[in-house]
């Protein structure tokens, strides 16, 4: 238990108890009884003889165990001074003596103050015996033992996560958010203001909040929700002070059912980190993450503004108390809004607090493609540009988009031989640097052996890279890291953007280069951080590849503008190209003109004749419709799919990887629940992103419609093949999300 809630009886230990703090030499100093303040929880609690009763006191003279004795001889004067500006709260951060909480009524026992209102006698001596908050912070002598001192401005940081229920961290990207949110966590817990934390965090970053945890607050059990559907259900019930999931896992777990994990407890505090993967509220990870219970919300985002202000007031609609778990309504976008956001984010900028920080240096490189890149490259864009105008009135950015990723593949390597003047050019420095004992990391946003990180990492096998993708598991991703870290001799890491831009601390490394260009300025900005945040002593120099005469310097030009624009509004805003990018400015980029809604929506309206296609000719319609949507598709083979006819896989908006397993049924009439009931067992249990799919245009009886519901599977009718036909032809990619 704590220091200061020892009981004069023994008494039935409690389910979770923290262990007593290692004290330092603050709290070893021997405590006299007459140095206790007693007197000044007159004028706090406002009822003195409560405390009249009885006498604290130290049990024995060698002991830091406090009990309650007798009553003094003498009643302490009622002249005295409040001792803190903290109100007495209960174990889950509500003020004491409130109505409807546990200490609202006055109790029999050692208060002696049957029938009274107010602050309970342990909650009063809590309050009179805690130390200052600043007694308990990673500064100096602590009551707490800390691994390290923290920053003064971190220091600021978990004063507020301590003192206010609602926090948005904004911290630039290196600055410690987590060390901050885990040492005001270790606070609370320690106080007993709170009993137990929900950590909502990215797939790559749960080893990270684990491993911080172990190292700056080991006397907390962590239980890590992630995995098969059967691990996480036992996860969620583990003894634990604090929960650490995924976006993914807890989109999948959080249901209407108060005996789900997610709602089995009112939680302390909830922590998103990277909260602006909840930024568009329409997604089911941002509805569920603002419907868990809890009495405190801190988000963290070194960006909580990206595309529109929507991307701020979703964030915002987090940032409130739900002690019930309701659906929380839509903000107006309005001045209070603003005001609000003014009041709940704490901001700090590298320039401004880490003055000493080695500086960053910023390098545009320009190169020609080499001839083989440009004869490959000038066929794809003219063949391109010829299949856009054949579309006419059904183009869609989608296409667009798809032209543009062909033609960045070629900037990076020639598709037929291999060459690549970037890798000709990177090979080059990586010889000066790996010479002079620098290392270097990578970034790409391809991965595969063609393009992407293992194209990369086989043309620079004599520096000895390592690979990190997505692909690999947490445990390879994990392992790799502590390779590189540990081991000099690696001169590189290739990392895919979306894999390695977040989360890792990689300060052995002073060079960053970017292979090719991403959409987001701000995702490769936070890629740079990995290298360029404290602990970094040398100068950080980033080099961006360009190719000229390509696409991507036409895109590049377009982003510098729009970044212009944007730095004069917002501080620091991010990018999505088909967000920020208009239609006309994508379609320009290739001379094109795009199409009007109107048509395109009246073409999207005239679905096909299901009827007069064979079963294999809808399963390739399903495909093609899935991939306009904005999937990756793969057409499974006929009779050796295992119910599975197209399996669709992308990331939605708040950076979460769905994976569609659908199954297509072509049939007259509608189908059953025996068909639904066997493609729910087809999702693999190790995709927690994974869903099934049923298509069926004839429609599904009521049965199968009521297991799908009950099961999360998506079962899409002929209404709802006609308005993705529609948003696919008139908008370009969306989610699909609703059955």
């Amino acid at each position: 238990m704590g220091l200061f809630s020892r009981k004069v009886q023994p008494a039935a230990p409690r389910r979770l108890r923290l262990p007593a703090p290692r004290l330092g030499g603050l709290a070893r100093r021997p405590v006299e009884p007459d140095l206790l303040p007693v007197r000044a929880t007159h004028t706090l609690i406002g009822s003195v003889a409560a405390c009249d009763g009885v006498d604290v006191q130290l049990g024995r003279v060698d002991s830091a165990a406090l009990q309650l004795g007798a009553p003094p001889e003498s009643p302490p004067s009622s002249s005295c001074a409040p001792i803190s500006r903290r109100s007495p709260q209960d174990g889950e951060g509500r003020p004491v003596g409130a109505a409807g909480t546990s200490g609202a009524a006055g109790t029999s026992g050692a208060a002696g103050t049957s029938g009274t209102t107010g602050p309970s006698l342990r909650d009063r001596l809590r309050l009179l015996l805690s130390p200052p908050l600043d007694a308990l912070l990673p500064a100096g002598p602590s009551v707490l033992e800390w691994p390290g001192d923290l920053l003064p401005f971190q220091l600021d940081g978990v004063r507020v996560l301590v003192s206010k229920p609602e926090v948005l961290l904004a911290d630039d990207m290196g600055l410690g958010k987590t060390i901050q949110a885990i040492a005001a966590l270790r606070i609370l817990l320690h106080e007993r203001t709170i009993e137990s934390a929900l950590v909502v965090a990215p797939a790559s970053l749960v080893y990270q909040w684990r491993g911080e945890i172990k190292k700056w607050a080991p006397e907390l059990r962590v239980s890590t929700v992630r995995g098969q559907a059967q691990r996480r259900t036992v996860a969620w019930a583990n003894p634990a002070h604090v929960f650490i999931t995924t976006y993914e896992s807890l989109r999948s777990d959080l249901t209407a059912s108060p005996l789900c994990g997610p709602r089995r407890k009112t939680w302390g505090v909830v922590v998103l980190d990277e909260a602006q993967k909840i930024r568009n509220r329409d997604t089911g990870a941002s509805a569920a993450c603002k419907s868990i219970p809890r009495l405190r919300s801190w988000a963290m985002t070194g960006t909580p503004l990206e595309n529109s202000i929507d991307d701020l007031a979703s964030i915002m609609e987090f940032l409130q108390s739900n002690v019930a778990g309701e659906t929380v309504p839509a903000l107006a976008v309005d001045r209070g809004l603003l005001d609000r956001h003014r009041e709940l984010q704490l901001r700090r900028r590298k320039s401004d607090v880490l003055t000493e920080l080695p500086p960053k240096r910023l390098h545009s490189v320009m190169l020609d493609l080499t001839a083989a890149q440009r004869h490959a490259y000038d066929k794809a864009e003219q063949q391109g540009i010829v299949e856009l105008q054949a579309r006419g009135e059904t183009i869609s950015i989608t296409h667009v988009l798809s032209l543009i990723t062909r033609l960045k593949q070629i900037c990076n390597f020639c598709p037929s031989t291999g060459e690549s003047a970037k890798l000709a050019d990177l090979r080059e420095r990586m010889t000066v640097l790996r010479a002079e004992g620098h290392r270097m990391l990578v970034f790409t946003q391809f991965t595969d052996d063609s393009f992407g990180v293992a194209a990369i990492a086989r043309g620079l096998f004599e520096f000895s890279p390592l690979a990190y993708t997505g692909a690999m598991s947490q445990e390879e991703r994990n392992g790799t890291v502590g390779r590189f870290k540990s081991d000099a001799n690696h001169g590189a890491l290739i990392l895919s953007l979306k894999a390695g831009g977040q989360g890792l601390n990689l300060q052995e490394a002073s060079y960053v280069v970017h292979f090719d260009r991403w959409w987001n300025p701000a995702s490769e900005k936070q890629a740079e951080d990995r290298s360029h945040r404290m602990g970094q002593t040398s100068s950080v120099d980033v080099y961006t590849y360009t190719c000229s005469n390509t696409i991507e310097e036409r895109i590049a030009a377009l982003l510098e503008a729009k970044q212009r624009l944007f730095d004069m509004v917002v501080d620091q805003v991010s990018m999505d190209l088909d967000r920020v990018l208009s239609a006309e400015e994508l379609f320009g980029l290739f001379g094109l003109r795009p199409p009007q809604k109107q048509t395109a929506r009246a073409t999207a309206a005239r679905s096909p004749n299901f009827a007069e296609m064979t079963g294999r000719q809808f399963e390739v319609f399903v495909e093609a419709l899935l991939h306009d949507l904005g999937y990756e598709t793969e057409l499974t083979q006929e009779s050796c799919d295992g119910g599975v006819d197209v399996i669709a896989r992308r990331d939605d908006v708040v950076g979460v990887t769905t994976t569609l397993y659908v199954q297509c049924k072509n049939h007259a009439s509608p189908i059953g629940v025996e068909a639904v009931r066997a493609i729910a067992g087809i999702v693999p249990l190790e995709d927690t992103g994974g869903r099934a799919a049923v298509v069926c245009p004839s429609g599904f009886t009521a049965e199968a419609l009521r297991f799908g519901e009950h099961r999360g599977v998506q079962l899409i009718d002929r209404e709802r093949l006609d308005e993705l036909l529609a948003r696919a032809s008139a908008v370009g990619p969306h989610e699909l999300q609703k059955p």
